[in-house]
């Protein structure tokens, strides 16, 4: 499905743990109209290029997913994004490591338009 993105300047936090280790990032991005117009599973796909969306859905309430990663590092993460007007949530779980030793990941980010142009 197509996303409900819009262009312009988006800041973005999120919280996440790799295992009993918390982390967190914040930061913008310049969402172009081409990016707009891409799909959600492109966008999530552009995260790491060792990830690939391997199911997914669109829904009125959201967008849930499943995501895989192999070679480096490898895991999986199933989760839920919801884009609504200038707002959006990404809430995600899953494991990083091997598939004999994993630690567990837990995802929480949230994203406001700021400017309808990155300038």
């Amino acid at each position: 499905a197509d996303t409900n993105v819009r262009p312009g300047l988006w800041t973005y936090q999120a919280s996440f743990a790799l295992g009993p280790i918390p982390m967190q990032d914040v930061g913008s991005q310049c969402i172009d109209p081409v990016m707009a117009g891409t799909s959600y599973d492109a966008l999530l796909n552009d995260i790491n290029a060792n990830c690939e969306v391997t199911s997914s859905s669109y829904q009125t309430d959201g967008y849930p997913f499943k995501m895989r990663c192999a070679g480096g590092p490898d895991g999986e993460l199933s989760g839920r994004l919801t884009v609504n007007g200038d707002q959006a949530q990404l809430n995600a779980t899953g494991w990083t490591g091997t598939t004999e030793e994993n630690v567990p990941v837990i995802l929480s980010a949230s994203a406001s338009r700021v400017a309808t142009t990155c300038q």
